[in-house]
C-alpha cells in the first residue's frame, strides 16, 4: 500500500470509528433520556361537585384543594361545579370514558352513583368526600366533622348570654346531621341545660331562605348560630350580622364574609385530604375503604386529621383568655381520645 493510500485509509477508518462512537453515544443518551430520566406522566384527575366553587365555603374549599395538587404535582385536572343531582351518574361516566385515573366527587349524594358506575371502569379510582360507600375502586372520606362542631358548640355555650344557640343546615344528609349532633354535644358538655335549636332550609343555594330560617331562631333567643348550608348559609351569616350576634362558618374559614360577625369556623383541610388521596392512587396504595379522619390542631399538622378551627382574626379580643384555654384543652382531649365525640347520622331529641 502506497503512502498516499495508507494515509487515505487511516482517515477513512478514523471517520468510520468516530461516526460509530457518535451514533453509539447518541443511542445511549437517547436510552437514558427516554427511560432512566423519563418524567412520569401526571395522573388525570377529575374533580366534580354539586356545590359552587364561588360559594366561599364547601365548593371553594374543594376547588382550592385540587388546585394545590396542580401546583404540587402538575396533575392534568378537569373540574366541574354545580352538577345537578340527576346528572351525577352521567357525569361520572363521562369522565370514566375519557380515561381519568382518579375522580374526586365532593358531596354525599355522589356515593351511590359512584358505586353503580365503578364496575364499568375498573381502572378508574373514585374518591367520595363525605361519602359513606366503598367498593374495590371506590373509597370515601367521611371526616369526623362532629369533632369540630363539638368545639363550636362548647364555645357557643360558654359565651352565650341567652342560654339558646342555633344550627341551620341545608338538607338533612347524614354528614350534616352528624355535624349538628356534634354541635349539640359540645354545647351540653359545657351547659347541660342549654337549648339548641336545629332547622333545615331544604335548599343549599337560597340565601334568602337561609336568612329567614336564621331570623326565626334569633327571634327564639339564639345568640350564636352555626350553619352548614353552602350559599344558603350566607343568609344565616347575614341575619347574624343584622341582629348583632355571632355566627360560625363551615368547611372554609368564612370570617371574610362578615369579619365582625363570623367568630370562627370549623374547616376541612382539603389540601391534605386530596393530597393523601392522590398519593394513594399514584403509589398504587389505593384501598376501597371509608376513611374517617378527625381533628388536627391546625392546618397541615402531622397525622391524618383534617378538621380544625379557624383563628378568631380581628375578633380575638372578644374571646376571654380562659375560654381560649378551655378550647385548646378540649381540642387536645379529643385528639388524644380523652373525649370521644360519637358519630351520629340520625338526629336525637
Amino acid at each position: 500500500m502506497g503512502l498516499k493510500q495508507g494515509v487515505a485509509f487511516r482517515v477513512i477508518l478514523s471517520f468510520v470509528i468516530a461516526t460509530g462512537l457518535i451514533l453509539g453515544l447518541s443511542n445511549v443518551l437517547q436510552f437514558f433520556s427516554s427511560n432512566t430520566y423519563a418524567q412520569p406522566t401526571p395522573l388525570k384527575v377529575a374533580f366534580v361537585t354539586d356545590g359552587k366553587f364561588s360559594d366561599g365555603g364547601w365548593g371553594a374549599a374543594g376547588y382550592n384543594g385540587v388546585q394545590a395538587l396542580v401546583k404540587k404535582f402538575g396533575i392534568d385536572l378537569k373540574a366541574a361545579d354545580g352538577v345537578a343531582i340527576p346528572d351525577i351518574e352521567n357525569t361520572l361516566r363521562g369522565y370514566g370514558d375519557s380515561g381519568y385515573n382518579l375522580i374526586i366527587a365532593q358531596g354525599f349524594q355522589w356515593g351511590d352513583p359512584a358505586v353503580k358506575v365503578a364496575p364499568d371502569y375498573p381502572d378508574v379510582k373514585f374518591m367520595i368526600m363525605t361519602g359513606l360507600v366503598k367498593a374495590s375502586n371506590v373509597a370515601s372520606i367521611f371526616p369526623m366533622q362532629q369533632e369540630g362542631s363539638f368545639l363550636l358548640g362548647s364555645l357557643a355555650a360558654t359565651m352565650s348570654k341567652t342560654g339558646t344557640i342555633g344550627f341551620v343546615g341545608g338538607q338533612e344528609y347524614p354528614n350534616v346531621v352528624n355535624i349538628a349532633e356534634g354541635y349539640k354535644q359540645g354545647a351540653k358538655y359545657i351547659n347541660p341545660k342549654i337549648k339548641v335549636l336545629s332547622s333545615y332550609v331544604g335548599e343549599w343555594n337560597n340565601p334568602a331562605k337561609g336568612k329567614e330560617t336564621a331570623l326565626a331562631q334569633i327571634n327564639s333567643g339564639a345568640d350564636f348560630l352555626l350553619h352548614v348550608a353552602d350559599t344558603s348559609g350566607h343568609g344565616v351569616i347575614d341575619a347574624a350580622k343584622e341582629k348583632g350576634i355571632y355566627a360560625f362558618g363551615a368547611v372554609s374559614d368564612q370570617n371574610r364574609l362578615a369579619p365582625n360577625t363570623v367568630l370562627t369556623s370549623f374547616v376541612l383541610d382539603m389540601d391534605k385530604a386530596y393530597d393523601q388521596a392522590y398519593n394513594q392512587v399514584k403509589n398504587g396504595q389505593f384501598k376501597g375503604e371509608i376513611f374517617k379522619p378527625g381533628l388536627e390542631p391546625a392546618k397541615g399538622s402531622p397525622g391524618n386529621g383534617i378538621v380544625y378551627l379557624a383563628p378568631f382574626h380581628d375578633l380575638d379580643s372578644k374571646v376571654p383568655a380562659n375560654v381560649k384555654t378551655k378550647l385548646t384543652q378540649l381540642t387536645q382531649d379529643i385528639i388524644n381520645k380523652k373525649i370521644i365525640v360519637p358519630e351520629r347520622t340520625k338526629a336525637t331529641p
